[in-house]
């Protein structure tokens, strides 16, 4: 989500290795509490791919436009936010660069249907291995992102 959304990406208090720091509501232990970054977790299990994750998206931010383009539209209606899905679009008209962003932060894996306003053909960049033909503007693109996770689809 850091890495699609609109604004300048901040990677802060560990965030980079997913440290997650219980922290009291309020007081000293809020502001005061040293939240070093773990950085043996660059090598575990779980740190080597969110590495590759996180270099892959800076990669992609940097190489497209449309991530980096202040022109976004939250698909509102589509977006499911109790169930934890949700889908937005990003795009540079400048650049003529459109991608569709959907993160899941459920435990399970969601469904999400969207509109689509261009035809052409869409290809995932996170993982590349689904790609979408879509044949005429207004139809209808369902898509399954796996749990805690988020596919960005870039149209061709």
């Amino acid at each position: 989500a850091l890495y699609t959304c609109v604004g300048t990406p901040l990677l802060w208090q560990g965030q980079e290795f997913a440290d997650n720091y219980v922290l009291p509501n309020d007081g000293n232990g809020r502001i005061c509490y040293r939240r070093d970054v773990h950085w043996e977790y660059f090598y575990d299990a779980y740190g080597q791919p969110l590495i590759r994750l996180y270099r892959l998206l800076g990669s992609l931010r940097s190489k497209l436009p449309a991530l980096r383009s202040s022109e976004s539209f939250y698909y509102r209606n589509e977006s499911r936010t109790a169930d934890g899905i949700v889908a937005y679009r990003r795009q540079s008209t400048t650049a003529k660069q459109t991608t569709i962003v959907f993160l899941n932060f459920s435990d399970t894996v969601q469904q999400i249907t969207v509109p689509i306003s261009e035809p052409g053909t869409y290809q995932e960049m996170i993982d590349g291995k689904q790609t979408v033909t879509v044949e005429q503007a207004d139809l209808l693109l369902t898509v399954a992102i796996p749990s805690h996770y988020g596919s960005i689809f870039l149209l061709k």
